[in-house]
């Protein structure tokens, strides 16, 4: 995610400074970026001022201490909060008391994760979805002790830079991951009761509602990742026993060592051979069992409209545009009959 949001923000007109881990990294990285900066050029796709600006005000290191003229630093390293709070420490010592911090983090609840900082009125969740510059919406996660001025910041940033973005707080941190939370529980416990495999829900959910099935998302994010975070997002949840099977079968794929397409095998064998329902064979219970999983859907979407987290108008953007759809939450559920 940090070379997604640092080749993002490169596209606008911000001093920014890129921390990598190691001093290889960063010569690794580097090359990288001046080699696209004279691509550009050569291509036509940006004139020398705005090239020229970029190779200016762009910073490429290993050393925090070139953070300290930064107003904003955006964290992104790996979901783990001990080595997100270590981070924290270090860079408190090192910045300007009125930057602020904010942790790109999509699952620890923000009050947990800035706990003991001495400047916790500066730090913020700010959780960027992946490809940043295709995902047009950001989620502003407060804490308690978060300033009006550190949440003023962020969001003039993010009108910079003409984002869309939800500000949340308390049961409402992080809602839309966890607004598909119970579909891709739901079928999780279908494969637990062995009523249909893997295979069979990926296609069912691909041929009807979203471009990418189940367990190919639990693939591409990462098992290990989608472990951690459903196990912090079950704080939210009135009825964490539903998602145990979720989580029994992640921890079951991350002790195998199987992350996904990171490890070239999880739920599924990289590359994987498409396949369509057509290769599955005739099933009688395959549409009782899609309802069942649009009826999962449904349940996500409609507690947020209820619960007034946004408009109506807004969670249908949400849903179209995290999902790549055009089909309308609404829609489906009128065509449904889906009753909440």
């Amino acid at each position: 995610m940090g070379r997604d949001l640092f080749d993002w923000l490169t596209g606008f007109p911000f001093a920014v400074t890129w921390v990598c881990r190691t001093a290889e990294q960063t010569e690794q990285f580097e090359e990288v970026f001046v080699k696209k900066q004279r691509r550009a050029i050569k291509y036509g796709l940006g004139d020398e001022n705005t090239t020229r600006f970029r190779t200016v005000n762009t910073i490429i290191t290993s050393d925090m201490e070139k953070l300290t003229h930064c107003d904003l630093v955006l964290e992104t390293i790996t979901e783990d909060i001990e080595c997100k709070r270590t981070l924290f420490h270090k860079l408190q010592q090192i910045l300007p008391e009125t930057c602020v911090i904010a942790s790109n983090t999509s699952s620890i609840p923000p009050d947990t994760l800035f706990k003991g900082l001495s400047n916790q009125k500066n730090c913020v969740g700010l959780h960027f979805f992946f490809p940043v510059a295709l995902k047009n919406f950001v989620e502003i996660n407060t804490a308690e002790n978060t300033s009006k001025q550190a949440i003023s910041t962020v969001e003039n940033f993010l009108n910079r830079t003409e984002r869309f973005y939800l500000k949340l707080s308390g049961n409402d941190q992080f809602i839309i991951n966890r607004l598909f939370l119970k579909m891709q529980a739901g079928c999780c416990r279908l494969i637990q009761e062995d009523l249909m495999d893997i295979r069979e829900i990926d296609v069912l959910v691909k041929e009807n509602l979203f471009p990418v099935g189940i367990f190919e998302f639990f693939d591409y994010v990462g098992n290990d990742v989608m472990l951690q975070s459903v196990r912090n997002y079950l704080a939210y949840e009135k009825d964490p026993d539903f998602y145990l099977p979720m989580i029994k079968m992640l921890e079951q794929k991350v002790k195998e060592g199987k992350l996904g397409k990171k490890t070239k095998t999880g739920f599924y064998d990289y590359p994987v051979k498409k396949i369509s329902s057509k290769d599955l064979g005739v099933s009688t219970k395959r549409e009782k069992i899609l309802q069942q999983i649009i009826h999962w859907y449904l349940d996500g979407v409609f507690d947020v409209l209820q619960r007034k987290i946004c408009s109506r108008k807004e969670l249908e953007f949400l849903v179209k545009e995290y999902m790549a759809v055009e089909q309308s939450p609404f829609d489906l559920a009128m065509k449904n009959g889906y009753k909440s």
